[in-house]
């Protein structure tokens, strides 16, 4: 009987610790609450900034904006509440805006650096799959670009491989995952502020 209950309150003790354990580490990579307006830009001019935008206005979460080509002084004291980086490049889309990887890289660093003087809440995102985890060009972005965020937001096909699972884990950021791109808008919804 005794050695049941020294299993048990053993038993007990080994829960408690779990729980205290997991709160921590929720509390440590609570997700802040996202308000509107937001922007939201792309580092390597691919259409994950569009899709997000439309999958935000679907939601119903408003004002957003889109601007692949944003700059700093472009989003100083425009009352941004929330700044969307998605990463994954596009050859085409680079080549059309005149720019390449290591210039959008050093773009959206800069727009980042603002929008957190601003305090303006940073999501990094990685949205359009494996797709966009193929060259070196989609994975300099992602390394380069994905830390820099106060939350990261993934689809489900770009973690597949749980790389941006550990990722997050690595530099202790929440990580918001939506099932697709069409899902984005109502996973943020989940954390929007409502104006009281």
């Amino acid at each position: 009987m005794k050695k049941l209950a020294r299993f048990l309150a053993l038993g007990s003790l080994v829960c408690v610790c779990c729980v205290l354990c997991l709160s921590m580490v929720a509390i440590g990579n609570e997700i802040p609450p996202i308000k509107p307006p937001i922007i939201i830009t792309t580092c390597g001019q691919s259409p994950g900034a569009v899709m997000v935008k439309m999958s935000i206005m679907q939601a119903q979460i408003a004002p957003v904006e889109n601007n692949n080509t944003i700059t700093a002084s472009e989003l100083k004291g425009k009352g941004y509440k929330t700044l969307i980086v998605t990463t994954g490049t596009s050859g085409k889309g680079m080549g059309a805006a005149g720019t390449n990887v290591n210039k959008e890289i050093a773009r959206c660093k800069e727009v980042i650096e603002e929008a957190k003087k601003e305090g303006i809440l940073v999501i990094t995102a990685h949205v359009e799959g494996m797709a966009r985890r193929t060259d070196s060009a989609d994975q300099q972005s992602i390394d380069e670009i994905m830390p820099l965020g106060d939350v990261m937001l993934v689809v489900a096909d770009s973690n597949s491989d749980g790389y941006f699972t550990k990722l997050a884990k690595k530099y202790n950021k929440p990580l918001i995952e939506a099932k697709d791109a069409l899902e984005i808008g109502a996973k943020l919804k989940e954390y929007v502020e409502v104006k009281k």
